[in-house]
């Protein structure tokens, strides 16, 4: 058989290192603020935070979200609002150029 793998050092070195890490993961703890030791408070404060930075995503996307909503809404609310039938006319032809409904549709 070839053991060439384990004729260089390099390679006996992470071999060895594997060996170990392996052994040793029964003394790995998860987090520090884990333990307990630290008591209740501070493993409630921990949790609280992984809670507010799982949040935080969601929480942006639905702002842009609503900011980009309350515009398009307050543009077309200000159009109707002018008073010229020309302006409501001309927002229903640029929305069924763009293949936008501007009817509900009708149930046969």
């Amino acid at each position: 058989m070839n053991y060439r793998l384990t004729k260089s050092p390099r390679a006996s070195m992470m071999l060895a290192l594997a060996v170990v890490l392996i052994i040793q993961v029964s003394a790995a703890q998860a987090c520090p603020t884990c333990k307990t030791g630290l008591g209740e408070r501070f493993v409630n404060a921990y949790g609280w935070s992984i809670i507010f930075m799982m949040a935080m995503p969601f929480t942006l996307v639905g702002a842009f979200a609503a900011y980009v909503f309350w515009t398009i809404r307050s543009k077309t609310a200000a159009a109707i609002a002018a008073g010229s039938d020309e302006s409501v006319a001309e927002l229903a032809q640029r929305k069924s150029a763009l293949g936008v409904p501007t009817q509900p549709p009708v149930d046969a």
